[in-house]
């Protein structure tokens, strides 16, 4: 980050203060402190389910927004402008940033396997469905290796969104979809003006009220000032944990993005199938009404039961491993993509170490990661993309064109499309992973989905591991598969793009790593104090949880932040978070109980 080009904690702390005032978060309800969750760290301390019941509690209002959100004249024309699209072989593009950008990757892959898996069924269609297929073409900020670590500050560019835009080479008829939270994120809005001037139809969908954002947000209302951005509100109140948007944000975008996707496809094929051709597909979709009462049952049967109680135990199992300096491995072939992207978000939100290059021996390894049984790597990342990896295959010349800050310039990070195969999450034996005790694989079977192949994966690594689980969730078959399971059931209406299992997926690993480190003490009530700042806006987020926390000023908090991000060596990065530091030095005790 360019602030690491200042030597002088004060002037640091100046510069950011009179100079990115855009990035000064704390009127946005998304930065805020829930009040439903305001004792979630002390709760969870001593009761694990309660405090997984606090954490749900946090999406109550995602049904009854997203219910009104797709009664509008905007959600309903976004579902017509997707199946035209589809009519017309035209592209449709979601463009976002983090979490968000990550589940605009996942609706991509969403989208295809879709469409492809209907060869098998209907194979005299297959040239039109290779067609359709293709039609989906979406990206996150940096590029595919965002998926499996953060790049930093490349969000805050508006022209970084207009060039992936103008690579994704779309134009006239074709639609794109900006995912965003408060719309901080410049390279969202630069992606959405570039698709506006190009001529695409073009929809904006916001977590945050618009009155506040334009208010405040210069970069956001340039945004609204456009007449043909599409708009679409959905608005669901503060996150579980302050700031922590991989939550409620980007759940109530799959549901909404996700819903209008399987509407669309299922307006198409009934227009475009014979009966007896449907009759094989099967349910498509539900009825837009339908989907918030799903969401709904979801929420219900997490928050009690035996889907509760099988959510804490693999949150006390994933606890003790951490807590005893051990490792965690999830196995998976089909929602690869939705576990690689709960665990990716865990370095930024809670400063642990990245996943680690699988020619890499020397860097600390990453507490979770995720491997796909079935594949070698190089295939297993065929099947999460499904497509052809998208670098970012910019120059420095490229850097200094889109206005980069001089160390951006100097030292253009590596985001090519090479990056991603470095990173073995196929079925190649990894010591690294099983290198120190104690060590635990855990399999998912979602929906039924550990065959016997991964079962003998599973079973022929255990021993090295050392331990293991079977995480069986959602509709469970019958028999038992393992000897040590956990159960979460959880009934799941089936639809073309598994909408509804996703966000069953997202919600308890959601939940599963929340959970977790707010039992690690990493979490204080509901404030985020391990966030790791890789960009202005979490530089923004640390000063304010230190000075909420602290009780002093924004000022003094901005340097007091500063003199430990400058202070520290780059090899500590890891070590624990600059707000954590900052609060020892003041003389709050983060681990203390709440008054």
């Amino acid at each position: 980050m360019e602030y690491k080009n200042i030597t002088n904690y004060k002037d640091a702390a100046k510069d950011f203060i009179e100079n990115e005032k855009q990035f000064h978060l704390g009127v946005i309800p998304t930065e805020q402190s829930n009040p439903r969750t305001r004792n979630l760290s002390a709760t969870i301390a001593k009761d694990t389910a309660a405090g997984i019941k606090m954490i749900l509690s946090a999406d109550t209002d995602i049904p009854t927004v997203t219910a009104k959100a797709f009664e509008t004249p905007e959600f309903k024309s976004l579902v017509k402008d997707i199946k035209r699209v589809i009519t017309e072989r035209k592209k449709v593009v979601f463009s976002s940033v983090g979490a968000s950008g990550r589940m605009a990757i996942q609706l991509d892959g969403a989208w295809r396997l879709f469409w492809t898996s209907l060869i098998n069924k209907l194979p005299t269609r297959k040239e039109e469905f290779v067609e359709i297929c293709e039609c989906c073409n979406s990206f996150t900020t940096g590029g595919d290796r965002a998926l499996v670590r953060s790049v930093e500050n490349f969000e805050d560019y508006m022209t970084f969104g207009r060039q992936q835009v103008v690579e994704a080479g779309v134009g006239k008829g074709d639609v794109l979809v900006g995912l965003a939270e408060c719309g901080l994120s410049a390279s969202i809005n630069g992606s959405v003006l570039e698709a506006d001037d190009r001529g695409c139809t073009t929809y904006y969908l916001y977590c945050n009220p618009k009155e506040i954002l334009c208010k405040h947000l210069d970069r956001v209302r340039v945004v609204f000032e456009r007449p043909n951005i599409i708009p679409i509100s959905i608005f669901v109140g503060n996150m579980a944990v302050s700031g922590s948007t991989r939550i409620q944000v980007t759940t109530v975008e799959l549901l909404t993005a996700g819903a209008a996707i399987e509407l669309a496809c299922a307006e198409w094929l009934n227009e475009n199938l014979t009966a007896d051709e449907l009759k094989v597909v099967g349910v498509a979709a539900l009825k837009s009404e339908e989907y918030p009462k799903a969401f709904q049952k979801l929420l219900d049967t997490l928050s009690s039961g035996a889907a509760l109680e099988g959510l804490t135990k693999a949150v006390e199992f994933e606890t003790a491993t951490y807590k005893a300096n051990g490792l965690i491995t999830y196995l998976t072939h089909d929602y690869l993509l939705d576990i690689l992207t709960d665990t990716t978000e865990r370095q930024p939100t809670f400063t642990l170490p990245p996943f680690r290059k699988f020619a890499d021996t020397t860097s600390a390894i990453s507490w979770a990661y995720a491997k796909d049984p079935l594949y070698p790597g190089t295939v297993a990342w065929q099947h999460v993309y499904r497509r052809p990896i998208k670098g970012l295959e910019w120059t420095s010349e490229d850097y200094v064109r889109m206005e980069a800050a001089q160390a951006i310039i100097d030292n253009p990070p590596s985001v090519g499309a090479e990056e991603v195969y470095e990173y073995c999450v196929g079925n190649e034996d990894d010591p690294s992973r099983y290198s120190r005790k104690p060590s635990n694989l855990v399999c998912m079977d979602i929906n039924g989905s550990a065959n016997a192949d991964v079962l003998a994966w599973y079973n022929k690594y255990l021993p090295s591991f050392g331990g293991g689980v079977v995480i069986r969730m959602g509709n469970i078959p019958e028999g038992k598969i393992a000897e040590n399971e956990i159960y979460i059931p959880v009934e799941i209406p089936r639809t073309c793009t598994e909408l509804m299992t996703h966000l069953m997926v997202k919600l308890t690993f959601n939940l599963l790593s929340t959970a977790t480190m707010a039992k690690m003490g990493k979490v204080w009530s509901n404030w985020m104090i391990q966030v790791l700042p890789t960009n202005k806006k979490l530089i923004d987020r640390s000063v304010r949880v230190i000075a909420e926390l602290a009780k002093i000023s924004y000022q003094e908090a901005c340097e007091q932040f500063f003199i430990s991000y400058l202070g520290r060596k780059p090899e500590d990065e890891y070590r624990e978070s600059y707000v954590v530091e900052t609060l020892k030095r003041l003389g709050f005790d983060p681990n203390a109980d709440i008054e």
